[in-house]
């Protein structure tokens, strides 16, 4: 048995897996967390990571190491996207990560990031087909069109639910005005997406990260989460819209009073569906697959294929 561990460091969320390889390749998870971060706040406005977000993200690196050496001394990849990719400050990131937690942070292009995210979405899905997969972060989404696992087109944008929040929500429940902003913004952001991918017809479309996992939870009322239930669920777009609709015309209180809604999301949700609705009727898909599994699982698969 081989153990291999991965940490994604996201810009709202920071993920841990820990998976076995068998001598006959099959894969076992054996533990696996997340934590909202928010190591992204900011980035939108300052072009930096702020101080108070950097330290807690390695206060979970810290606790991360930790877990792992549970199961000895196991090798451990770790990859950041869009916050620390753009930050003027992420050398001092790495070089922190490094003497405090003893792990060598790999800052990654989106590029790479997108490839490794169709191995992760793909390994407990069937590939087959034109597909569209979208990953929703706090900084950035990526969008990849591929024919079964072959990347076909992609394109990396800056509309993250953080970055977005930021720019246009700043009441809840929501401002009419604000949303329409927003949605108007999201929209013709994805019509460069679309020229970019050139104007693809995809047969599905696949949505990966917390925003489309937690709309799958609440609109099954799963909780607690259980990712077995959330993994392979096809969602409506009339469903999304509803819980739309729903959470748009409520407080962040009363947000967080929904036991389906992770905490430290319930400003975030807005966005995040916005951007999911918005994806869908782009490219119109009626219907969007939840995937439970992308990055962090992509980078452990390209591990174990490089021993």
């Amino acid at each position: 048995m081989k153990q291999f561990g991965s940490i994604d460091i996201g810009s709202n969320t920071v993920r841990l897996l820990i998976m076995e390889v068998d001598d006959k390749g099959n894969f076992r998870e054996l533990d696996s967390e997340r934590v909202i971060c928010r190591l992204g706040e900011g980035i939108n406005s300052e072009k930096r990571l702020l101080p108070h977000r950097m330290e807690l993200t390695l206060e979970v690196l810290q606790r991360f190491r930790e877990q792992c050496r549970k199961y000895g001394d196991i090798p451990i990849q770790v990859v950041a996207t869009s916050a620390v990719r753009e930050a003027s400050n992420r050398d001092e990131f790495v070089r922190l990560a490094r003497e405090r937690t003893g792990l060598e942070v790999q800052v990654i292009p989106w590029e790479e990031e997108a490839r490794m995210t169709v191995e992760g979405v793909f390994w407990k899905l069937p590939s087959s087909g034109k597909t569209l997969i979208f990953d929703i972060g706090g900084g950035s989404t990526e969008y990849i069109f591929s024919q079964d696992k072959r990347v076909l087109a992609s394109a990396g944008t800056s509309l993250g639910v953080v970055r977005l929040t930021e720019q246009f929500i700043t009441r809840h429940p929501i401002d009419a005005g604000e949303y329409e902003n927003l949605k108007n913004h999201v929209r013709e952001q994805l019509d460069q997406v679309l020229f970019r991918l050139g104007d693809p017809r995809p047969e599905k479309l696949i949505g990966t990260a917390g925003t489309v996992t937690t709309l799958a939870a609440m609109d099954r009322n799963v909780f607690p989460y259980d990712p077995e239930k959330i993994h392979g669920l096809v969602l409506l777009q009339e469903n999304i819209q509803r819980l739309l609709e729903n959470l748009k015309s409520k407080s962040l209180e009363q947000r967080l009073k929904i036991p389906s809604l992770e905490q430290g999301r319930e400003d975030l949700i807005i966005a995040g569906t916005t951007l999911v609705l918005e994806t869908m009727r782009t490219f119109h898909c009626p219907y969007l697959t939840v995937s439970e599994y992308s990055l962090r699982e992509g980078v452990l698969l390209q591990a174990f294929q490089n021993l």
